[in-house]
């Protein structure tokens, strides 16, 4: 099932992401201050959204289909899927119109989308790392296959 590899990897990703995405839209351009509700509140609900992307990006690593490729290249394995899942999360973000951009022009489309493929790369990059230091032969995909 779940490994204390995946269980690291999961949360660290998604603690690196939500730093990030604190630093990003709280100290560089300050969306956070233009919010309707309070800070506190936003910042609990994106806890809970990075710990939700944490996850998936973790559980798009151990896909078959980056194994059979990617078997022995795991930062490699979850840069890829971090990369995925920030090109996925901008696509949702903005059909669904939950953006701090100002607007709808090219530019803050390209910020934006710039910026999820960094943040979600990183948390990416983080999981590779750990599954690549935390050695667990019992929860390697060759074992599970016997």
């Amino acid at each position: 099932m779940f490994s204390k590899r995946f269980y690291l990897s999961w949360i660290i990703s998604a603690l690196l992401m939500f730093l990030l995405s604190y630093v990003w839209h709280g100290i560089f351009l300050t969306d956070l201050s233009r919010l309707n509700y309070p800070k506190e509140l936003f910042l609990t609900f994106a806890a809970f959204v990075y710990l939700i992307i944490g996850f998936v990006i973790t559980k798009v690593t151990e896909f078959k289909i980056f194994h059979k490729h990617f078997k022995r290249k795991p930062i490699f394995r979850g840069l890829l899927a971090g990369l995925g899942c920030g090109f996925a999360l901008f696509l949702i973000s903005n059909v669904v119109g939950v953006s701090f951009s100002t607007g709808s022009r090219l530019e803050n489309m390209l910020l934006d989308f710039v910026w999820q493929l960094i943040e979600q790369g990183v948390g990416g990059l983080s999981v590779g790392i750990i599954r690549f230091l935390v050695f667990e032969p019992s929860t390697d995909f060759e074992d599970e296959q016997a």
